[in-house]
């Protein structure tokens, strides 16, 4: 009985560790900012969009990769762009915008060509051998970073619902859009620290479709 009044207590003590934790991490985060006047980077700005509220995977990390001919500098650039859903009693998302299901997201780069891949989607089982990574790819993206500028990059629809009906065209599980407009409106509220007035779209920014990689 003592025994298991001190498992209990213990048991307690980390759950309110792990919730002050939490609340720490949430309160103290920082907010991005950005001044084209200190810095040799540029700074991109987009959003993910989901169909439905429930999440099918417990992470999606989206590649942002720097065009190099040199393998170091390519891994050096490039970037994942983490989304990660609510999972404390269900799956399901909670992006910034259309009531969760779309994602801002906003990231410094250096100055050069840059071209959006792939999307790794993660599972995680709650055992280490049994986690899994999946990757939707056979879109391109590509988009040029300029020193001192923000760049609206475009917006994202993964159709992961599509996944379940074994749907094999890509073109029917990504799409692209500009949401510009509604995009910048958006980020404003949730990074007021950025001078966001500058930023601008490029119109030739499109997707296009290729060879899926298994």
């Amino acid at each position: 009985m003592k025994t298991k009044s001190i498992t209990s207590l213990a048991r307690i003590l980390f759950l309110s560790t792990f919730i002050f934790c939490c609340a720490v991490s949430t309160s103290t985060a920082q907010n991005l900012t950005y001044n084209p006047r200190k810095t040799d980077n540029g700074l991109i700005f987009g959003s993910l969009t989901f169909p439905a509220e429930k999440a099918k995977f417990h992470g999606y990390f989206m590649l942002i990769s720097y065009k190099s001919t040199d393998p170091k500098l390519s891994r050096k650039y490039s970037k994942e762009v983490h989304f990660i859903p609510a999972q404390i009693t269900r799956m399901r998302h909670k992006g910034d915008l259309d009531g969760g299901l779309t994602y801002l997201f906003a990231v410094e780069k250096p100055e050069g060509e840059y071209v959006i891949t792939n999307i790794r989607l993660f599972t995680n089982s709650g055992f280490a051998v049994l986690q899994r990574n999946g990757n939707i790819n056979g879109f391109s993206i590509p988009f040029k970073v300029t020193k001192g500028e923000i760049l609206y990059v475009g917006n994202i629809q993964f159709d992961e619902v599509a996944l379940k009906n074994d749907v094999k065209d890509i073109k029917e599980i990504i799409k692209y859009q500009n949401n510009f407009e509604k995009d910048l409106a958006g980020i404003k509220k949730a990074e007021p620290f950025v001078y966001w007035d500058a930023a601008k779209k490029d119109d030739s920014i499109q997707i296009s479709y290729e060879e899926v990689v298994q």
